[in-house]
């Protein structure tokens, strides 16, 4: 019901699918079809929701997106789909029968209507009933169809991955920056003329070779945390103003913070919702602490690692940590 939560209602009536957009009134609950309510990132507003990120830790940090929570009454589910990302689907209160499919891909038929993409002929190989505390884990590209059992609570862990297209074009980019625009390809000794007008295989391998030199001499790799780390969501913080400066004895990473880091021979490369920040190596135990979920205390992290507490306050990435006030 509130305007910065971002939340959708999917229902069915007489085998007709539709969806709404949140926020959401009282009244928009008071139905008689079969109704799901979803809301998206709820553990960067719920304590307890963001407590379940610690349970995953055997995946990168970095591939974590959100968790999503969706309420279902007897019967109700969101149609047969599959998601482009890695799901784990927890079970909370009440039970919930997972059918699951083939693998999908580009080639697979949807059916768009009223914003959703649903697959027109979805046949089960595999059936789960899940109860409280139990896990699926759903691969990207594998269809699924999730029903309730009776009122049901829904937990899913997603983890996403860039798109090889997004990695492209940022290493170009980044390879761009940096190379003068006047260096040409040049024609190596002994590479033969070809016959008239031919671009032979050794042209081509020439070239790749040229383009594989300038890569192994200009590449810094930090192209990579930036963009794992870059989330469109967190662009509208900069527009709020400066971040609010946490005061409290404990710190801990903000629930929207993006994180990851690479050693260095004399640093490290700290990547922050998309920049890059050099700080000494000594932050690493803390950085990883951090990471890891833990609470720091602020006087010890500010006077010891400076560098890294200016750079996370200044991406609005630390806050109070208010549990153990």
């Amino acid at each position: 019901m509130e305007e910065d939560i971002e939340s959708r209602l999917v229902s069915r009536c007489d085998g007709v699918w539709q969806q709404q957009e949140g926020p959401f009134c009282a009244q928009d609950f008071q139905r008689d079809d079969e109704w799901t309510l979803l809301v998206q990132g709820l553990d960067q507003w719920h304590e307890g929701v963001a407590a379940l990120r610690t349970h995953v830790a055997f995946l990168p940090r970095w591939r974590f997106d959100d968790i999503m929570v969706s309420y279902a009454i007897d019967g109700a589910g969101v149609g047969p789909h599959f998601d482009r990302y890695d799901v784990f689907l927890l079970q909370g209160s009440g039970s919930r029968e997972w059918r699951i499919g083939s693998h999908c891909g580009a080639e697979t038929p949807l059916i768009d209507a009223n914003d959703l993409s649903l697959i027109p002929e979805f046949e089960p190989s595999e059936s789960y009933v899940l109860s409280p505390g139990d896990i699926l884990y759903v691969p990207p590209g594998i269809a699924h169809w999730g029903i309730a059992k009776g009122e049901s609570l829904t937990f899913s862990l997603g983890f996403r991955a860039p798109a090889i297209s997004h990695l492209l074009a940022r290493l170009t980019d980044n390879l761009l920056e940096q190379l003068d625009s006047t260096s040409l390809l040049e024609d190596l000794p002994g590479l033969p003329a070809g016959r008239p007008g031919e671009i032979s295989k050794e042209h081509i391998r020439n070239a790749r070779d040229a383009i594989a030199n300038v890569w192994d001499a200009l590449d810094d790799n930090r192209w990579f945390g930036q963009i794992v780390t870059g989330d469109v969501r967190l662009d509208d913080y900069a527009l709020s103003g400066p971040p609010s400066l946490p005061i409290g004895p404990l710190l801990r990473l903000s629930r929207d913070a993006r994180i990851a880091w690479t050693e260095r021979e004399q640093h490290l490369d700290v990547f922050i919702n998309g920049d890059t920040f050099a700080v000494p190596a000594r932050a690493m135990q803390n950085l990883m602490a951090l990471c890891r979920g833990e609470s720091l205390q602020r006087l010890d992290l500010s006077s010891h690692d400076e560098e890294l507490y200016d750079a996370l306050v200044m991406m609005g990435a630390l806050e109070d940590d208010e549990t153990c006030t």
